[in-house]
């Protein structure tokens, strides 16, 4: 693999090799860039490429919090679920990230709330009525808000999950938009909940269907229970 670092927006000589050249990987200097935070993760959005950040900070950290846009940088959202692991601890975090919590306290929660209610969209997307009917009892929230939109990004990682031996029911929602809705780059939550290193999604599908989970099956079954298409 070849590894490039460089700051944004790319020489187009580094650009054009990520057209040129499957197995190139970018390192982004995101401290020397000549865009500002936010505009740094909307430009790697746009672009989808395979990348990562050469050195996080506080502020970049917050930026992505807070960004409207989806990308992938694998090293930014174990930083995350660090955070997230740690706003669940009594004392409210470690001493590293205690202070980056309580400055940051309006926008966690708001992750915090919307991952705590995927509990009930496990409930909710497998076909059995009891559970469907359970998991829309919770008070509903129609926002479609993109602020925080990568909560998604992190449901890949096996490790975040270990996230969900406690969460608060009584902030639980269900969330119409987020749960029916194609609002995720094109893609709907289902592609993101959906994976091999998610054990509450496994273990539910499978004991619904009675055997173990097949995800294309799934994935097919579950437009069944979209019935809106909306895209930002």
């Amino acid at each position: 693999m070849q590894v490039i670092t460089t700051k944004v927006p790319m020489a187009v000589e580094d650009l054009k090799k990520h057209f040129t050249d499957e197995d190139v990987f970018y390192l982004i200097d995101q401290k020397n860039s000549d865009l500002d935070k936010a505009k740094v993760l909307t430009y790697l959005s746009n672009l989808d490429i395979e990348a990562d950040i050469q050195e996080i900070d506080d502020e970049f950290l917050k930026a992505y919090l807070h960004s409207t846009n989806i990308v992938d940088l694998p090293s930014v959202e174990k930083k995350v679920i660090e955070i997230l692991l740690d706003c669940k601890c009594e004392e409210g975090g470690s001493g590293k990230n205690k202070l980056f919590i309580n400055e940051n306290k309006e926008i966690l929660q708001t992750w915090i709330d919307r991952l705590d209610s995927l509990v009930l969209y496990n409930a909710f997307i497998v076909k059995h009525e009891e559970l469907q009917k359970y998991a829309q009892s919770f008070p509903h929230d129609d926002t479609n808000s993109a602020e925080g939109i990568n909560f998604v990004s992190i449901l890949k990682h096996e490790h975040f999950f270990s996230y969900y031996s406690s969460v608060n029911n009584d902030r639980m929602k269900f969330y119409t938009r987020y749960f029916n809705d194609y609002m995720f780059k094109g893609k709907n939550l289902f592609d993101y909940w959906a994976n091999k290193n998610n054990p509450m999604f496994l273990l539910t599908w499978g004991i619904a269907e009675g055997h173990g989970p097949d995800l294309d099956e799934a994935k097919k079954r579950d437009k069944e229970i979209a019935n809106n298409v909306t895209s930002f």
